[in-house]
């Protein structure tokens, strides 16, 4: 038996031997992979002053960077929906007065200090400080809202009244109370944390360079102790320019990789270059033609609905977006932004038809006659003509397109004058001194429309700019900005803009885009709606530019 054995075990030995250098010698497959490394570097026109999210507000370059080096105890997803950040759960009381949020507690400064209730109460008295260098809307919410602690990790927000849009406000990234300690609000625009910002996000500011008193470049690297997933890239760097110019031709140099918010005419020079590409997203905006509804305006008619479905039905919104936008707009119906959660995809939608515009404009009893001295055949009724002023920004894209529409209008036979002005909402739209006007308006965070159409905003101060007086509306806004109940909201939400869409206090013309343009050497760039600006930065975790190759068994994510 042991001669036997000692055969087989050489035998057995051979095999392994020989499957051994087979395996090592077949070909097996393989896949590129993203890897981490690498350095993108963005140029953008400006330059920012404040790292610190409670001042970012105002400067597109400060909420860059504060975006990608501060988190609050909530964020914002692309739909506009709040989710946990800092905060891992929160709760609100039944009646939408109490908030409680219970904090996560892996989350550190990067400087490895734990982030602690202590730093919610810190940035939170900061806010409700008189002397609150920010952004005035921002202060006034915190001043009437108290703030306790409950425990070592639950922080409580007790408002004044129900307020749905509060969350909002927990978005705000917080400040460290351990490096701070002792800071007043007066102080805030002072300080040289502004620069040098130790932030709880996953990038980390390591490098500012200034030229002069401007700074020139700001460079980041991931942070070591940041709780969620680590970027892949290695590296971040913002150069800034004086203008867009300066920043396309930095692009032709070599200098930068990647450059947002072009104009028409710049996004299609960018378009003819095979190393870069193009990205386009939704902005959080809408433009829209206001009416003075108010009959002692100076243009009697525009309180008259047909009138104002008549002048829809009049624009060609597509030619506009076309040959003054280059295309970079999307057309709108509603005063929502598609994509989030409170749009409606079915509102009552007017195309271009100017055969049923003036079908509305005799069946209101109204007639085409000519008006002396121009000769010009305008819509009147009762001796009263169809003719107001359309005011708009003084710039030349909104003059372009303000123009057009005139034009449009007075194809249809009605009289327009436009006159571009420097401050349209502090000098006309806030004293009610106009007769239609080219308005563009931010959805900021929450889509709560409350405060540009609701009855009681008529008043000055208030917003309600076109004294849109609709009881039934009114009575819908107030309601969903006082649930938390989503479904509920979206309901109110919807009856709203169907109503909107009938009675037409606004002409929504079209939602804007903005371009942006990476070298093609960037991989798996996403660029969300917009609601800022820095949004375009949300997914920059998970872009990449150095590769390595694993056997394809191996590979959990594959390069696009």
């Amino acid at each position: 038996m042991r001669s036997f054995r000692l055969p087989l075990l050489l035998i057995v030995i051979g095999v392994a031997i020989i499957g051994f250098i087979v395996y090592q010698l077949v070909p097996r497959s393989t896949v590129t992979v993203p890897d981490t490394g690498g350095t993108y570097v963005e140029g953008v026109a400006g330059a920012p002053q404040y790292i610190n999210p409670l001042l970012c507000q105002l400067h597109d370059e400060d909420r860059d960077l504060c975006s990608l080096t501060f988190v609050g105890l909530t964020r914002f997803l692309e739909n506009g929906e709040v989710v946990p950040a800092v905060a891992e759960t929160w709760n609100i009381s039944d009646d939408g007065i109490t908030y409680t949020f219970k904090l996560r507690q892996d989350v550190k400064w990067e400087d490895g200090t734990p982030v602690t209730v202590e730093d919610v109460l810190f940035t939170t008295r900061l806010l409700q400080d008189p002397n609150y260098p920010g952004r005035p809307d921002i202060g006034a919410l915190w001043q009437t809202i108290k703030v306790s602690k409950v425990d070592t990790a639950t922080v409580q927000f007790q408002l004044g009244q129900p307020l749905a849009p509060f969350l909002d406000f927990t978005t705000i990234g917080l400040l460290p109370q351990h490096v701070l300690s002792g800071t007043t609000a007066a102080d805030l625009n002072k300080l040289p944390f502004n620069l040098q910002p130790i932030g709880n996000g996953p990038w980390r500011v390591v490098e500012v360079n200034t030229s002069g008193n401007r700074v020139s470049s700001i460079a980041l690297e991931p942070s070591p102790n940041y709780y969620g997933t680590k970027p892949n890239l290695s590296r971040v760097i913002f150069r800034y320019y004086p203008n867009v110019q300066a920043v396309f031709e930095a692009y032709r140099s070599g200098d930068i990789d990647g450059f947002g918010n072009l104009s028409p005419a710049e996004a299609k020079r960018a378009e003819e270059r095979d190393d870069l590409t193009i990205y386009t997203a939704t902005k959080s905006r809408y433009a829209s033609l206001f009416f003075n509804l108010r009959r002692d305006s100076g243009a009697i008619a525009l309180s008259d609905k047909a009138v104002r479905q008549a002048l829809m039905f009049a624009l060609d919104r597509e030619q506009i977006v076309r040959e003054v936008l280059g295309g970079d707009a999307i057309l709108a119906d509603t005063p929502f932004i598609p994509g989030t959660w409170a749009y409606d995809a079915n509102v009552k939608h007017y195309p271009y038809d100017p055969e049923r515009a003036v079908q509305l404009l005799r069946t209101a009893g109204y007639e085409l006659a000519t008006v002396a001295p121009s000769n010009i055949s305008v819509w009147q009724k009762n001796g009263e003509p169809i003719a107001f002023t359309l005011l708009t920004q003084d710039d030349s894209t909104r003059r372009a397109v303000a123009e057009m529409v005139a034009k449009q209008w007075r194809d249809l036979g009605v009289q327009v004058s436009v006159q571009p002005v420097r401050n349209l909402v502090r000098d006309f739209l806030a004293s009610r001194q106009f007769q239609v006007a080219l308005v563009e308006n931010l959805i900021d965070g929450d889509p709560d429309p409350y405060p540009i159409w609701h009855q009681s905003q008529i008043v000055l101060p208030g917003q309600n700019y076109t004294g849109f007086d609709n009881k039934e509306a009114s009575d819908w806004l107030e309601a969903a900005r006082t649930t938390s109940d989503r479904a509920r909201r979206i309901e109110l939400y919807r009856q709203f803009q169907e109503t909107f869409a009938e009675e037409l206090p606004a002409l929504p013309l079209y939602y804007p885009t903005y371009k942006y343009a990476i070298a093609a050497r960037v991989k798996r760039v996403q660029v969300p709606p917009l609601m800022y600006p820095s949004d375009r930065l949300r997914t920059i975790g998970d872009w990449y530019i150095n590769v390595k190759r694993v056997l394809a068994s191996e590979a959990t994510a594959e390069p696009k």
